[in-house]
């Protein structure tokens, strides 16, 4: 049982390690009294993970000015002075006395992090970058003096300290010894009544001072998705079932030849998810713009928007006269993935933007493939199926008269947000366009029927419709008014 206690603690242990190692969240204060939270698009960076060639954003707070050719050189005249070297000074943080988290200075190429307290100065080999994420954040340093509380957005070092820094006085050109540091980067106690920012200068000696500047982030209040790209060929299918939208039978009982319009309703659950990203903060309102465009209807960032969309299919087919033709709606109801690549911009409540480039994974639950599904044409009077030759009268010449159907199907669709869509088919390329969520509206004539290998009752007993779609009938002897009663049905529906 003693080995047994002994891995009991070694993994007690763990834990305990990995709970105070593990987060490197940075929290700021928010508008919520004194309150913190956490940020989306700053981090601390253990400077082991930090690789130069990267393209990792580091936090500067200032700047080493000293000469490129190295600070004991003297030169017999000015013009063999060189150029003046702006080093990066980059915020970090480290444990300091292994009990309290303090911010600090990184110097550019150097892997040692410089803080101060109580009079101690020490630089540490192991500690934290602060990194910008992505560049998403917007960082500002905002003047503070010790009559003022910390400002909103102020970046904690821990739970208590907050990211400050001083800037050095080289204002006087007299002064020879003047900092080599534009400023210097130290922590302020913001439960101190008064407070006092305390750094290390350049050589090392520990100063405070009442005013400065404190890191501050501020939030956006909203997004803007603009330039979507959708890589349709890359699409991924995660499911898609075989529905059946509505059934019904056109029939023509008029005298004469004509195409009869059939107006098919049904409703579905529909659902879009344009994914979660680091650097990306989730709940705030977000515009959705195509390549093209076209204009989608906003999300919520970070959540899945699902409603119950309601469509109309119209089907319009040419019978002769006493005659009828069973029809089944069918559709593939799809879940499906799409890589994207679009430019998110980013609005603050000053009306300053942000832009960057972002890619991510749209999902999408809707129906696909809408088709007609025809049965064999048959006789009204006797349910009888219409030959496909019918033979004249024997008086008159020996003709061949075929009987042809003919069908256009389009669609008018409605949403009970009151966002126009429409259908795509899956083996459709958009007319070569790949972004094209919102395809073109399409007229398809064509002179062949798909039988349902039915006769005319064969509709009886069929799949449950989903939604309970239903058809309704709008007839016409005229071919030519074909047209004008698709507007009047669109006006209606």
């Amino acid at each position: 049982m003693l080995w047994q206690k002994n891995y009991l603690a070694l993994g007690l242990l763990g834990v305990l390690l990995l709970s105070v190692t593990a987060d490197n969240s940075v929290h700021i204060l928010s508008k919520y009294g004194q309150q913190q939270v956490t940020s989306t698009t700053l981090k601390w960076l253990p400077v082991v993970h930090y690789n130069p060639s990267e393209s990792k954003e580091i936090v500067i707070g200032g700047f080493e000015i000293a000469p490129d050719g190295g600070e004991d050189e003297t030169f017999a005249n000015q013009a063999e002075k060189p150029e003046m070297k702006r080093r990066p000074l980059y915020v970090c943080r480290a444990m300091h006395s292994s009990s309290v988290w303090l911010a600090g200075t990184q110097k550019d190429k150097e892997k040692r992090c410089t803080v101060t307290l109580h009079g101690s100065v020490q630089s540490y080999d192991k500690y934290e970058l602060l990194e910008n994420v992505d560049g998403a954040a917007r960082i500002t340093w905002v003047r503070w003096t010790k009559f003022f509380q910390p400002l909103l957005g102020a970046v904690y070092v821990d739970k208590k300290m907050l990211v400050a820094r001083y800037e050095a006085d080289n204002s006087d050109k007299r002064d020879t010894t003047k900092s080599r540091y534009t400023h210097y980067i130290g922590t302020l106690n913001s439960n101190d009544n008064f407070g006092s920012i305390i750094y290390a200068n350049e050589n090392r000696e520990e100063k405070f001072t009442k005013s400065g500047e404190l890191l501050v982030e501020t939030e956006p209040i909203r997004y803007e998705l603009s330039a979507v790209k959708l890589d349709w060929p890359k699409k991924r299918s995660i499911k898609r079932e075989p529905r059946v939208l509505a059934e019904t039978t056109i029939t023509n009982t008029g005298t004469e030849a004509a195409q009869m319009a059939e107006a098919c309703t049904y409703s579905y659950n529909y659902s879009v998810y344009w994914g979660r990203r680091h650097a990306i903060l989730n709940g705030l309102n977000t515009s959705i713009t195509l390549v093209n465009g076209s204009t989608l209807s906003n999300v919520t960032w970070g959540t899945r928007r699902e409603e119950i969309r309601m469509d109309v299919h119209n089907v319009i087919v040419f019978l002769e006269p006493g005659t009828g033709v069973n029809v089944t709606l069918r559709a593939n109801y799809t879940d499906m993935e799409v890589p994207y690549r679009a430019t998110l911009i980013s609005h603050y409540e000053d009306s300053a933007t942000t832009s960057r480039v972002i890619s991510g994974t749209r999902q999408e639950e809707t129906m696909f493939d809408i088709m007609p599904e025809f049965g064999p044409v048959y006789f009204l009077n006797n349910y009888s199926l219409v030959p496909t030759t019918m033979p004249p009268p024997t008086t008159e010449p020996t003709t061949t008269t075929i009987t042809t159907m003919m069908t256009t199907t389009t669609k008018q669709p409605q949403e009970m947000s009151k966002t126009t869509h429409r259908h795509r088919q899956m083996n459709d390329e958009s007319d070569n366009d790949e972004n094209l969520i919102i395809p073109p509206k399409k007229t398809d004539m064509s002179t062949g029927m798909q039988n349902d290998d039915g006769g005319p009752l064969s509709l009886k007993n069929k799949v449950e419709i989903t939604h309970g779609g239903a058809c309704g009938a709008l007839k016409s002897s005229l071919l030519t008014l074909a047209p004008v009663l698709l507007l009047i049905l669109h006006r209606i529906t």
